[in-house]
């Protein structure tokens, strides 16, 4: 079976950030394994495993297990997309979505998803090559873009709707 250097340099990472290993770290890993295939051509599953069961040898670390920190944040990240969908759907039909008119629920929706993404942001660490420190996993630029439209998307439309039936 032959694996794309490529595909198993993505499956490590996640695996190893699985196992919340820091980015530097993990950054040493994947050039590590990229020297070795790159100096013999072997296949990276023939020559480290499967990218799994490598990141459990390399780093020794059980996978990690969520805490509550990380059910809160998965928490606030369905209700804040209920909230945006809802509140959307509501100034559409014109329906409020529970005791909430749908302005609210769009309001309340982008408070709660932006502190959020900038936390998330804030808290991963970049996985940068020691070779050349470049970011191995660089966010394309349209990134942030899509984020932001998504969060300001429902605010237009929204304030279109109210506009047009007003």
């Amino acid at each position: 079976m032959s694996t794309d250097v490529t595909t198993y340099r993505r499956d490590l990472i996640l695996a190893l950030r699985m196992r919340e290993v820091p980015g530097d770290r993990i950054g040493e890993i994947v050039a590590e394994v990229e020297s070795h295939v790159a100096d013999t051509g072997e296949d990276p599953v023939e020559a480290f495993g499967p990218a799994r069961e490598y990141a459990a040898t390399a780093t020794g670390r059980p996978r990690a297990r969520w805490g509550w920190a990380d059910i809160l944040i998965a928490v606030a990240a369905g209700a804040a997309g209920w909230l945006l969908a809802g509140g959307l759907l509501g100034l559409l039909s014109g329906d409020p979505l529970g005791p909430l008119p749908p302005w609210a629920a769009l309001a309340l929706g982008v408070t709660v998803a932006v502190p959020l993404i900038r936390h998330l942001r804030r808290t991963a660490s970049a996985v940068r090559d020691p070779r050349t420190g470049q970011d191995m996993v660089p966010l394309p630029r349209w990134v942030p873009w899509a984020i932001g439209g998504s969060l300001a998307l429902p605010l237009v439309l929204g304030a279109v709707v109210i506009t047009a039936f007003s």
